[in-house]
């Protein structure tokens, strides 16, 4: 911990542009108690964000605005973590704060509304009938709280829907009328599909922050644009099913993106995709060859294609091929195709896509989890949720941290090309560091055992980190 203080000291120095101190205050409440996490969450509605620190016992809450400033004075109340490690999300109105808690399961839920008038919360507790269910994301829109299921034996998805008041509503959107059979016997609908496919584990993208390949090699992803949810399926070897529904009108739709075939078909090919703004990137790849291909998503037009085979280098892309093990010492190289390939074929493929000016960052590869290291793990939504590094559940957390994490300590191979805005390659051009580049960088000496939080804040990362010694936290902004 003298190193994590010295480094402190050192950083507040330092005439960098890359972060700015933004706000360092004692936590006054639970003083002496051990610290299992620290968790911030921001509110655009109310233009201020929130701290929460967990010990064993009790959670304390502090209320800041855009300045750093203490809004309301904080209070503490009873910890239900343990009871309830899931955060589905949290949302702002007249005055209270509420977040959306869940078990392990989504079957049971705690509503938690915080009021720092009078500094008080109220815990509402319900339980969801979704028995006969194969569970996926949870989402917020209109202040309510969504949980995304698919019926067993058909091809219908069921939205929960949770008010802050603790009333239950379902909303359905039916795909029966779509061929899910691929021409099976023994696939009659969507939930068969999903039986005869080995992972099916489920992932909400949020374009916000830069995306870890830990995420976005999941099956199944959601993406959100106000009332507008898009569900993208890749568990099939032929498809990509892109499935939308509307939660304001209940409109919904359907696109099937058949993916192209190799010249030597082989066993263990697998394909995943992306969607970024109106963007749809797939890549398919054997241990023989790998195909990236991006299309118009409104139109389906294809509007770039690159290719690559084992005996041949990849000429499309301006890093080399790296393995790398998040925050751990594992970096390596490489200079064979057929090696990234066979690493590729070994996970699910992943494509994770940002945005530099007008130019197209693209990650492509794959990753594994690291079982070992890292620092105290939640569950957000329930995608990655707490499997990132196998540790103990211990407390809830943001999208931001949970992507933050997925981002450091995770084992990926990969490789990064820059596309222009006509989608054209541009060669020997430098990687811009993005935010979480930057705080790796700047908490590269923080051990690991310190509690910290990322979270995003209008346009800006923040980073902050509790200093046992002297019981302050201190954010930086990034």
């Amino acid at each position: 911990m003298k190193a994590f203080i010295v480094l402190f000291l050192f950083l507040i120095s330092l005439p960098c542009t890359a972060q700015d101190h933004f706000l360092s205050f004692e936590h006054y409440l639970s003083k002496g108690k051990k610290v299992s996490q620290i968790f911030a969450a921001s509110f655009p509605e109310d233009e201020n964000f929130l701290v929460f620190v967990e010990d064993k016992k009790r959670i304390s809450v502090y209320n800041f605005d855009e300045s750093g400033q203490e809004k309301a004075e904080g209070f503490a109340f009873p910890n239900f973590v343990k009871k309830y490690p899931n955060i589905g999300g949290y949302t702002y109105e007249n005055g209270y704060y509420t977040l959306f808690l869940s078990s392990l399961n989504k079957k049971k839920w705690a509503i938690i509304t915080i009021d720092f008038s009078n500094k008080s919360f109220q815990l509402q507790e319900t339980k969801l009938d979704i028995s006969g269910h194969r569970i996926f994301e949870s989402l917020i829109y209109n202040q309510k709280q969504y949980l995304f299921t698919l019926k067993r034996s058909s091809s219908t998805i069921v939205a929960y829907i949770l008010d802050t008041k603790g009333n239950i509503t379902t909303q359905e959107f039916s795909f029966e009328d779509t061929d899910f059979t691929e021409g099976k016997s023994s696939i009659n609908n969507l939930d068969d599909l999903f039986k005869i496919h080995t992972s099916n584990r489920s992932n909400s993208i949020n374009a916000e922050s830069p995306i870890a390949l830990e995420s976005s090699k999941a099956p199944v992803k959601f993406y959100q644009k106000e009332a507008l949810v898009t569900m993208t399926v890749d568990i099939s070897k032929s498809k990509t099913y892109q499935l939308e529904f509307n939660l304001e009108d209940g409109d919904h739709q359907v696109a099937i993106w058949e993916q192209e075939s190799f010249e030597d078909e082989v066993y263990g090919t697998r394909s995943n995709s992306f969607i970024f703004e109106n963007k749809f990137f797939v890549l398919r790849s054997s241990t023989e060859e790998l195909n990236f291909s991006i299309y118009n998503n409104d139109t389906k037009e294809k509007l770039k294609t690159f290719k690559a085979k084992k005996g041949d280098p990849i000429t499309f892309k301006n890093t080399p091929i790296i393995q790398e093990g998040g925050e751990f010492s594992d970096y390596r190289e490489f200079e064979k195709t057929s090696k990234f390939l066979r690493k590729v074929s070994q996970s699910n493929p992943a494509i994770a896509v940002f945005k530099d000016g007008e130019n197209y960052i693209i990650t492509i590869g794959a990753s594994k989890q690291i079982s070992t290291g890292g620092p105290a793990v939640f569950i957000y939504g329930g995608g990655l949720a707490g499997a990132v590094i196998g540790s103990v559940i211990t407390g809830v957390a943001n999208a931001t941290f949970n992507q933050y994490n997925a981002y450091s300590y995770t084992k990926s191979a990969r490789f990064q090309m820059v596309l222009d805005n006509t989608l054209s390659f541009i060669p020997e051009t430098t990687i811009p560091l993005n935010a979480f580049d930057n705080i790796k960088d700047f908490t590269q000496e923080t051990p690991l055992e310190v509690r910290q939080t990322v979270f995003k804040y209008k346009e800006k990362h923040i980073w902050g980190a509790l200093n046992t010694k002297n019981n302050k936290i201190n954010f930086f902004t990034f």
